[in-house]
C-alpha cells in the first residue's frame, strides 16, 4: 500500500461492507459512555484547543454523531447553531430524546462537566452543567439524517458549514481504505469555504469491538489522513495530525487514535483526481 501527499495514486484493497442491522445504541452508551475514558478526554481536549484558536462559527456540523451529545456540548460554548447528523435512525431517536428531555435518555453530566474542567471554567457545579445542557438544547436546531457513502451527505440542498466535526465516524464503519477515502471526501464537502474540519479517527484498527461484537476499521494511519486532506485540498499549512496512545482500548481493538484539524480550501471546486484510488 502506498501514499502519495501531493498527487499520484493510492493503492487499496476492496473489501465486502459489514452490515449495521446488529446495532445496539445501549450497549454502545453504556460501553463508551457510562464515564469519560481516556480516549474521550483526549479528543475533548484536542477539540477545545482547536475551537480556542477559530473565530465562532455560526453554524457547525457534529457529522456521524451516533447517540452522543458530548461534542455537541462542547460545541455549543462557541457556535451558536449546531445540526448533528448520523446514518442510524436509532441513533437519531437517542438524540432526539435527551434534547426532549426525556428521562429515559443517556444522561450526559459527567461530560459536561468535563468539558467545563477543560475550559478551565471556574464553576462546574450542578447548576453550571444544566446552563451549559440547556444551551446546547437551544442551539441543537437540526438533527438530520446523513450517509457519508452519498457525494451528498445531508442531500444536494443542504448547505455548508463554518465548523464541522466527524469524531470515529468514516473509519469506524467502512472495511476497505477506498471507502474511508470516499467517505471522507464527502464529509469534507461540506466544510464551507475556509471552513475547518475536525476529525479523529482510530489508528492501525482493522477491527473495534462493542457490547462483544465486532465492527470493521480499515486500519488508516497518519499518511492516509494527510492524504484525505490533501486530495481534498485542505490547506497544508493548517493541518494538524496526531497520534495519541489509549493502551486502555487495546482489548476493544485499538491502541492509539488520530486527532486531526485543517483549514478547507477558500473557494469549491471540482474534487481532485487524485482522490481517486487506484487497485
Amino acid at each position: 500500500m502506498r501514499a502519495h501527499a501531493h498527487a499520484g495514486t493510492l493503492e487499496l484493497p476492496c473489501r465486502r461492507r459489514d452490515s449495521n442491522a446488529d446495532w445496539d445504541v445501549s450497549s454502545y452508551l453504556q460501553e463508551y459512555y457510562s464515564r469519560v475514558e481516556p480516549t474521550e478526554a483526549l479528543t475533548l481536549r484536542f477539540l477545545l484547543r482547536t475551537l480556542d484558536q477559530l473565530p465562532p462559527p455560526s453554524r457547525a456540523l457534529e457529522f456521524g454523531a451516533g447517540p452522543t451529545l458530548h461534542h455537541a456540548l462542547a460545541l455549543c460554548g462557541r457556535a451558536r447553531e449546531i445540526h448533528v447528523a448520523d446514518l442510524l435512525s436509532a441513533n437519531l431517536r437517542a438524540i432526539d430524546l435527551w434534547r426532549a428531555n426525556d428521562s429515559t435518555s443517556h444522561d450526559w453530566s459527567q461530560f459536561t462537566r468535563e468539558i467545563l474542567r477543560l475550559e478551565d471554567a471556574s464553576i462546574a457545579d450542578d447548576a453550571a452543567v444544566a446552563r451549559r445542557e440547556a444551551l446546547l438544547r437551544r442551539r441543537l436546531t437540526g438533527v438530520l439524517p446523513a450517509d457519508a457513502r452519498r457525494v451528498h451527505p445531508l442531500g444536494a440542498n443542504c448547505g455548508s458549514y463554518d465548523l464541522v466535526t466527524s469524531f470515529f465516524c468514516a473509519d469506524s464503519a467502512t472495511l476497505s481504505l477506498q471507502e474511508w477515502l470516499d467517505c471522507m471526501r464527502n464529509i469534507m464537502s461540506l466544510v464551507a469555504p475556509g471552513g475547518t474540519l475536525v476529525v479523529g479517527a482510530l489508528c492501525h484498527c482493522k477491527r473495534w469491538r462493542v457490547g462483544g461484537k465486532q465492527h470493521p476499521s480499515p486500519c488508516i494511519d497518519e499518511r492516509h489522513m494527510q492524504f484525505a486532506f490533501d486530495c481534498a485540498g485542505f490547506d497544508r499549512c493548517s493541518q494538524v495530525i496526531e497520534v495519541a496512545a489509549v493502551p486502555d482500548q487495546a482489548s476493544n481493538g485499538f491502541e492509539s487514535i488520530l486527532l486531526a484539524s485543517a483549514r478547507g480550501p477558500r473557494a469549491t471546486g471540482p474534487r481532485s483526481a487524485v482522490c481517486q484510488p487506484r487497485y
